[in-house]
């Protein structure tokens, strides 16, 4: 194979080139290290796209990118958008000119509330628009999949939405919910003449709604009133042909076009990460600090972003997205018999769980198997396949290695070779006979990670129930994905019934014994996991068998449910107000469905929070130093090395104030906002570096040494704080009504005995903290502005006694 040399490549370029709402943008000397958010928030200040997790699970910094995708711009590098469109919400409508239908809709509908999420909300609603001229109501659900509401609450943005739904009244009566209420409506009302909707009050004002909101007044959807794709960029594929280069101070971004230039370059920097959505590497830079010094993204190399059939199967390019996975795999499970297509429809149903939408849209599967995660929510489906994978190298060539259990060599480590790229992954079509199941049981359903994945495939004997192969795979029971391989073994010419399971439950206990000290705790919950998900695949698959080719039960009719997923169903509610009309003066709001006086603006990104604030002449930016221990005496404070880097302006900790000062708390002033002498929490405050930027504050923060001497006992659990009577001052505290002795020692109730275990949660905010503040010349003021309920109390906490400033 002839390799042409990097520095060769045609139309190589250093300049990047992309559309925002419509608007060309040229960056000269663009930073690897920049998001797609920052530069949108800092460079071109469109604050209406929001700063919320920084790691793609909020969806607050959704916006659609080029062909109708909906995108985390706090991931995206903004390197990956070369010769791509961008849309925020400030490029859809505005309180100036006109609404779009999907800020309107949801602002009308109450669907608003603090509107830090909002903006993110409209942008996937929007997107959906574009990229689907049919919605149904599952496409909502999918569409809000990785978008966080802390305060709404996800009714009003539902009835809002759907709203967009075609034939939204019929859909509801076809799935018989008859007593669905459309914008506080009722259809079908079993009230009947008494509902709500029918009565009249008489001293009803006429400008007042009957209904929470009137979707009368919406403007109507027109596809054909949306702005135009960048002509340049449909016309042209000039951009897309470019070898782009760009180079920072820790990083050098490549993104080749070829076969040959990728594997140049990866034979030249074999430590070089290859990303395509960002999804992972993006969070290790921001949340583990790493360094990578050269990033190379394929997502331009045709051979890598390419599913081909090949025979029995279909051939995956390492590149390819799970969005675009997902669709192609729909394609062939329309066309194709049902029984050849398990596998497919395996990944699919997994794919609905694989965080949100998007991250679909730019994560691709060879990231997936590549990172390694011993949690990933598809390695163990691939390997209980030991699926092919395709390795080329510069120097090696062409090689194949199966996803067995010797691809994994270690935590996050595999057999690939650093100067190898991983070229596509070979999925098999599954056989008549052959079953596949894929499971994931986490906190909560949707973008969330696992705490257990299970994938069990097996195929039978002809016509039979007796096991012929079987795999059995599992995430979160090892530092990697683990196969089950005694345990598959023990089951081989077994039938598929209750002895089998019985055999298998007593053989997965000892060959997933999970440490009692291994990482993520929960170690008899997953041991017991890795059971009731192979039980539900017995259950599942001997159902399927029992209609396809056995035609008798195999399995108890009243234990089928077991085998079932849990779906979502269309919402079935009703909800009355009464109608205010004369009863009030006009001027009192309680009571009436009044779109809130913000909503327009938290809708088109126009509502500014602390951090939208444009950035003041000298301002500074101030980071924290946090302990990195439970429990210690703080021996010593050196912040030196953090005061000799550039930008860097001060250090303050406990020994700059007075301990009045230093106190703190919502109530009782029982807390030290720097700790002085010892430590009590992981996380806590010790000191602050001031800075002339966050990059430059955050950086020096964390090369502050701190020197501890470790404490005991470290208190974590109420367990804990029980056996070393570590009590507040006020235990014990008794609230009783009545006789509580006599209701004991009276024989005739029964008493029921047991414990109740409750997380307590400090409240968390989907907005940013943030505080702004900025000194004044005259009269010895401070003007602050902060992300706070409690603005009486920020204003107390910067005064002492005497009047002065603190």
């Amino acid at each position: 194979m002839g390799l042409q040399n990097v520095d060769e490549e045609a139309g190589e370029t250093t300049t990047l080139v992309f559309y925002v709402n419509g608007k060309k943008v040229v960056e000269s000397n663009p930073d690897p290290e920049w998001t797609l958010l920052w530069y949108l928030r800092k460079k071109l200040r469109l604050t209406g796209t929001k700063l919320g997790c920084a790691e793609g699970g909020c969806g607050a910094c959704t916006v659609m990118v080029s062909n109708h995708l909906a995108v985390n711009a706090c991931l995206a590098p903004v390197c990956a958008m070369h010769g791509l469109a961008i849309t925020t919400v400030e490029g859809i409508g505005s309180t100036k000119t006109k609404l779009h239908p999907a800020q309107e809709r949801l602002a009308k509908a109450h669907g608003s509330q603090c509107g830090f999420c909002t903006p993110g909300i409209v942008m996937s609603m929007y997107a959906l628009l574009r990229s689907n001229s049919k919605i149904k109501y599952s496409d909502l659900e999918v569409a809000f999949q990785g978008n966080l509401c802390r305060c709404t609450g996800y009714r009003a943005i539902i009835e809002g939405y759907k709203t967009f739904v075609e034939d939204w009244e019929t859909e509801q009566m076809l799935n018989g919910n008859h007593n669905e209420v459309h914008n506080g409506a009722s259809n079908g009302c079993p009230m009947g003449k008494d509902c709500c909707k029918n009565i009249k009050s008489s001293n009803e004002k006429k400008d007042e709604s009957e209904y929470i909101f009137d979707k009368s007044s919406f403007a109507p959807y027109d596809p054909s009133q949306e702005p135009i794709f960048p002509p340049e960029l449909k016309l042209s594929s000039k951009y897309d042909e470019e070898y782009l280069i760009c180079k920072g101070s820790k990083c050098t971004w490549y993104r080749p076009t070829s076969l040959n230039s990728i594997l140049e370059l990866k034979n030249k920097h074999p430590d070089a990460k290859i990303v395509v959505g960002n999804t992972e590497v993006g969070v290790e830079v921001k949340f583990k600090h790493c360094v990578y010094p050269v990033i190379i993204m394929p997502n331009c190399v045709p051979e890598m972003n390419n599913v081909t059939e090949i025979g029995d199967g279909l051939a995956v390019g390492a590149a390819v997205t799970l969005m675009d996975m997902e669709h192609t795999f729909k394609k062939y499970i329309d066309l194709l018999p049902k029984y050849k297509t398990r596998t497919l429809v395996t990944i699919n149903k997994m794919l609905n769980w694989f965080a949100g939408k998007q991250i679909r849209n730019v994560a691709a599967i060879g990231g997936n198997i590549m990172t390694g995660s011993p949690i990933s929510d598809l390695n163990p489906i691939l390997m209980s396949l030991k699926v092919k994978l395709n390795l080329l190298s510069k120097e090696f060539g062409h090689r194949s290695v199966l996803m067995d259990e010797s691809f994994f060599t270690g935590y996050r480590r595999n057999v690939v070779k650093a100067n190898e790229i991983l070229l596509s992954i070979e999925i098999p079509f599954s056989t008549r006979y052959q079953y596949l199941r894929g499971y994931k049981q986490a906190k909560r359903r949707e973008d969330d990670i696992s705490i257990v994945t299970a994938a069990i495939n097996v195929e039978f004997q002809e016509n039979t129930n007796i096991i012929k192969d079987i795999n059995l795979a599992f995430g979160g029971m090892a530092p990697v994905t683990k196969i089950a391989t005694k345990t598959s073994q023990s089951l081989i010419g077994q039938k598929w019934n209750e002895e089998m399971l019985e055999k298998a439950f007593e053989s997965l206990l000892e060959e997933l014994p999970l440490s009692p000290s291994a990482p993520g705790g929960n170690i008899r919950f997953r041991r017991a996991l890795t059971m009731s998900l192979f039980l539900k695949s017995y259950l599942s698959i001997a159902k399927d068998m029992s209609k396809h080719y056995i035609h008798e039960d195999l399995i108890l009719p009243y234990h089928a449910s077991g085998g079932d997923q849990f779906h979502g169903v269309m919402p079935k509610s009703s909800q009355y107000f009464e109608l205010i009309g004369a009863k009030q003066v006009k001027s009192d709001a309680v009571g009436r469905p009044i779109t809130h006086m913000s909503a327009f603006k938290q809708v088109t990104g126009e509502a500014i929070y602390c951090d939208d604030m444009p950035t003041a002449e000298g301002e500074l930016y101030l980071a924290f130093v946090l302990s990195i221990k439970a429990h210690a005496k703080i021996l010593s404070v050196d912040a030196s090395k953090a005061l000799q880097q550039p930008g860097v302006v001060a250090f303050f900790s406990a020994n700059d104030l007075t301990p009045k000062q230093n106190t703190i708390g919502p109530i009782f002033h029982d807390e030290e906002l720097f700790a002085s002498d010892r430590v009590v929490s992981q996380g806590q405050t010790i000191g602050v570096i001031v800075g002339e930027n966050q990059a430059i504050a955050q950086a020096a923060a964390r090369m502050v040494r701190i020197d501890y001497e470790e404490l005991q006992p470290i208190i974590v659990t109420i367990e804990d704080a029980i056996k070393h009577k570590s009590f507040y001052s006020q235990y014990p505290k008794t609230i009783t009504r009545g006789d509580v002795e006599s209701v004991f020692d009276d024989e005739h109730n029964v008493i029921i005995e047991g414990q109740c275990r409750m997380g307590g949660q400090e409240h968390f905010y989907l907005e940013t903290h943030a505080a702004f503040a900025i000194p004044k010349k005259e009269d010895d003021e401070l003007e602050i502005f902060c992300s706070s309920q409690h603005p009486s109390e920020i204003a107390v906490s910067v005064y002492i006694e005497d009047g002065h400033l603190l």
